[in-house]
């Protein structure tokens, strides 16, 4: 489970990825020319898996960190190697949620630890609270997050999701049911503080990138606390909205934010739909773009906008690698 940044599937006319007409061979001029890490993605086994990696290798992608299925580790692992690293995640294909689940996700653990992953997510989404009513704070979750540190693993979490979801009329607006939007952030602070000082990656940027002043609080709080810029429908429109505030979050904590897609390679995208999300990153985060997003965008006012924030170039080397290579990629 995820806050995938997915696009409905093609019936016919312009890909919702592609609302523009763009050739995505044609790559946006480069000011970082080096090659990145995309810290967050979910790549499958899949028909389409060669368009993502060719996706991936002409917007200048080199190492590739998945929420992958354990069961499809192995055979992913045999054909690109050291290229894809693994994030462990338990199987969610499982709908009980009881002990059954939590005793395999201990021993998932430590299957993806023999498999060279060094990272842990947990998923709690809105929906966690309403499907099934745990928070992280649970006596649920402790054994695994003693086995996580045990592990040696550092973490990812989703907590938290748009804004406009919370809204009146949002999908999230029952807060009896999903908590409201401030309330997301308590399962946040307590992993933080409970795993300190080993690192957590909020994805999506921490799930508030409509609030920048927010993010860049709780980064001065907590040294542990790293960022990444996935979910890029959702960051596009976002920082459309406001890009000053979110440059200035950038220059302000340089070495806290992660470049990452939210790639699914799923049977049912193409070329396009993994380039567009490259492309927009590139535009969002290398130029003075200013005009309407690719990418069809309901939560969106109509058309959806992009806007780029010129990152320094020495701003640009951490985002897409530098950070990353700290926290131990490469």
């Amino acid at each position: 489970m995820s806050h995938h940044d997915q696009d409905a599937p093609v019936h016919g006319g312009r890909s919702p990825a592609n609302r523009l007409g763009l050739d995505y061979h044609t790559v946006p001029p480069r000011r970082f020319t080096g090659r990145s890490i995309d810290i967050h993605t979910h790549v499958r086994r899949s028909p389409t898996l060669p368009q993502f990696f060719e996706a991936a290798d002409l917007y200048g992608v080199g190492t590739v960190v998945s929420m992958t299925p354990l069961d499809e580790v192995p055979a992913l692992q045999d054909e690109y190697g050291d290229r894809l690293r693994f994030i462990a995640i338990p199987n969610w294909r499982q709908k009980d949620r009881t002990e059954d689940f939590r005793r395999q996700w201990l021993a998932d653990l430590e299957a993806f630890a023999g498999r060279g992953a060094r990272r842990m997510k947990f998923w709690m989404a809105p929906p966690m609270r309403e499907k099934f009513p745990r928070l992280l704070r649970d006596d649920f979750f402790t054994p695994v997050l003693e086995q996580g540190c045990a592990l040696g693993f550092d973490f990812m979490i989703h907590a938290g999701d748009p804004t406009a979801w919370f809204a009146p009329g949002g999908k999230y607006a029952d807060a009896a049911r999903f908590g409201t939007k401030e309330s997301q952030y308590d399962q946040l602070e307590y992993l933080l503080e409970r795993v300190a000082p080993r690192n957590v990656i909020a994805a999506h940027m921490g799930g508030n990138c409509e609030d920048p002043g927010f993010l860049a609080r709780l980064l001065d709080r907590y040294p542990n606390l790293y960022l990444d810029s996935s979910a890029t429908k959702w960051i596009v429109r976002a920082v459309a909205a406001q890009p000053e505030g979110v440059r200035a979050l950038l220059l302000r904590h340089p070495t806290r934010i992660l470049f990452g897609s939210d790639l699914v390679v799923a049977d049912h995208y193409d070329f396009d739909h993994y380039a567009s999300r490259y492309w927009c990153q590139v535009q969002m985060w290398e130029s003075v773009y200013r005009g309407e997003s690719p990418i069809e965008d309901p939560d969106a006012a109509p058309p959806p906008r992009l806007a780029g924030v010129d990152l320094p170039a020495e701003v640009l080397m951490q985002l897409y690698r530098g950070n990353a290579e700290r926290l131990g990629y490469s």
